[in-house]
């Protein structure tokens, strides 16, 4: 590539104004053990966002998150409670439920690689 852009930058911050600043629409945005902090509604607006503002044309989003493995039921989530007040609550998503919130975000999954603990997604916008 002749010219390549790494940002980093809070969720928040990641509002179709702030991101009109980047210019042209992002080839590839990744986004790794993030959703898993927050709710489902946080979760579709993010994606959302994202989707909008920089994925509209041939953009790539790339999520990568924690799966249930080993024992653990895949028909539904996991939430794991911090153990301290300055603790995270981190919730594990199955892939359905990954692929319904994809969905709910105008987002379709065009791959999809399964690790040992994780799950790496490879999305594009519906047409």
């Amino acid at each position: 590539a002749t010219r390549c852009d790494f940002t980093c930058a809070r969720l928040e911050d990641l509002e179709p104004q702030f991101m009109a600043e980047w210019g042209d629409d992002a080839d590839l945005i990744w986004l790794q053990w993030t959703l898993q902090y927050l709710t489902d509604a946080d979760a579709v607006d993010t994606l959302r966002n994202l989707a909008g503002a920089m994925l509209e044309h041939t953009g790539l989003l790339v999520v990568k998150e924690n799966r249930p493995y080993g024992t653990a039921r895949t028909d539904r989530f996991q939430m794991e409670r911090p153990e301290n007040s300055g603790g995270r609550y981190d919730i594990t998503r199955s892939d359905e439920h990954h692929r319904f919130l994809f969905h709910q975000a105008g987002l379709v999954v065009n791959m999809r690689e399964e690790g040992v603990e994780t799950n790496t997604y490879a999305l594009r916008c519906m047409a």
